[in-house]
Parts: C-alpha cells; structure tokens; sequence
C-alpha cells in the first residue's frame, strides 16, 4: 500500500499537489508513486484511406511521441526534485503507463492508501478531469483533491451530517483520519434533513466513540449559517490541513453537478486538501 499522485496538467500545479501528497505519505509512513498516464498516440489518431494521409498520420504520431516524451521527461525530473528535497526518509517511484488514465487511476484508487489529484482536474479541460470524474462519480472509489496552497497541520476536520454517504467518507479515508492526531467533527444540526435523519440523530456521538477508540483527539462544532462558508471558517480556526466529506452530486453528459456545499469547497483555493468520496 502506499500514496499515489496522478501527475498531470501544469508543471505549476504539480508542485502543490506533491507537496500534499508528500505530507500525507509522512503522515502514514508509507510510500510514494508518482503515476503518469498518457494515450498512446497510435490509436489517437484518425486514419483514412490515402497514401497521402497515412504519411501524414505517421509524422504526427512520431510529433506527438516526442512532445509525450519531453513531457514525462519534465515529470519524473519535477517528482525526483522535489521527493529527494523531502529527506532520505521518503521512498518513492515514479512510473509512466500508456492507455487509459481514468482505469490506471481507478486501479491505483482501489488499492492505495489515497489516491492524491491536482485540484485543477475539476476543470473540464483538465487533463486529469477524467480521472476526478471516473473514479469519484463512476467508479465510486475515494481520492484526496490536493489543497492549491497545502497545509501541514496535525489536524483534519470532517464535515457529517450522519448520512450513509458521509459515513462511506469516513470509512474509506481512514487510514487517512488516523494518521491525524486531532479530528474536528463539524456539523450544521439544522441542515441535517435527509431521509435518513430520523435514525442518526446520535451518529455524530457514535463517530466521536470511534475515534476516540483509535486514540484521536476529537473536538466537536456546531456550524451556522452556509455550510460551505462555516466549514472553511472552521478549518481555518483550527488549522485544519485536511476535510473530509461526501460529495453529493452525479455526473452528466461531462458535467460535474453537485451540491452547494461540494461545489463551493471545489472551487475555493482557501480551501485545504479535500478526502472525498461518493
């Protein structure tokens, strides 16, 4: 077992997102891979009949090898800087694969402590976007969206509503949660109004309980007004590195719809790493 970061997008975004991952692998004590996983140009091509057109295809092919090339080049060189800047204590590997990034991610979220993700691919036009779709709305597996500017604090917040979905969050990020000395279990009271409500009215008890019995300091909070704008408030008073969270919402036609809350903690840069899961 160990931390994967799917690397991909700007040099740029890569260093806070390896900053993330890099914390979250100390946290553990486990290791490091950095995935890269680009198409194989191919079968990325269209071809047509036409000698003309198959020449033509195979000068592009042999461009976009190269420019595949220089780019896993600059990553594995951005990874090997910046792991070797962390300590000789970090072990990690960096690994290049050819084919589909969505399943290669999918795989790596299905046996990895966490699956580490640029915050940027929530964007669309992202090259990781299929990643956060596939394994979050698809697939239905956890990932850690990397913070824009990371933390490296003792302390992780968890926003419960007690549904299922919250629970599944918190199930599935575990390992990640006890690695954390100090757990905050923020809760809205008067935004709890799903179908299930009425049998978890003491589940934010329970999940104290079951914390605690993996020796985490767990503070309670009653959040006001919008949960978005509270949740952020709350991680910043207590230096929160970490949210972890369902994320309410479903994928359509490539679109990324989501609740208010998930969609305002998506899109916000003050925001820290966000565990979520669906």
């Amino acid at each position: 077992m160990s931390v994967t970061i799917m690397l991909g997008g700007g040099l740029d975004e890569i260093g806070p997102a390896l900053e993330s991952a890099i914390h979250f692998t100390k946290r553990m004590k486990t290791t490091l891979s950095g995935l890269c996983v680009l198409p194989d140009p191919a079968i990325s091509m269209v071809y047509v009949t036409g000698a003309e057109t198959v020449v033509m295809s195979a000068a592009a092919i042999s461009s976009l090898t190269e420019a595949q090339e220089k780019l896993v080049k600059d990553y594995k060189q951005s990874f090997a800087d910046q792991t070797k800047a962390a300590g000789s204590w970090l072990k990690a590997d960096f690994s290049k694969e050819t084919g589909s990034v969505a399943s290669y991610a999918a795989a790596a979220a299905s046996l990895a402590d966490a699956l580490v993700v640029p915050k940027g691919a929530t964007q669309s036009a992202h090259p990781l976007n299929a990643v956060f779709e596939h394994v979050l709305m698809e697939a239905n597996l956890p990932l850690v969206l990397a913070a824009s500017e990371p933390k490296t604090s003792d302390t992780c917040l968890i926003a419960w509503d007690g549904s299922p979905l919250a629970a599944r969050a918190v199930r599935l990020h575990m390992p990640l949660i006890k690695s954390y000395k100090k757990v905050v279990i923020a809760q809205n009271p008067e935004k709890v109004r799903h179908q299930w409500a009425h049998v978890c009215q003491d589940s934010k008890e329970r999940l104290t309980e079951m914390l605690r019995e993996e020796r985490l300091e767990v503070i309670n909070i009653e959040l006001d007004g919008p949960v978005s704008d509270a949740l952020l408030e709350t991680a910043d008073a207590h230096d929160a590195s970490l949210i972890v969270m369902g994320a309410y919402g479903h994928s359509r036609i490539g679109q990324m719809l989501f609740g208010g809350t998930t969609s305002k903690l998506l899109h916000n840069n003050a925001a820290p790493a966000l565990a979520l899961c669906r």
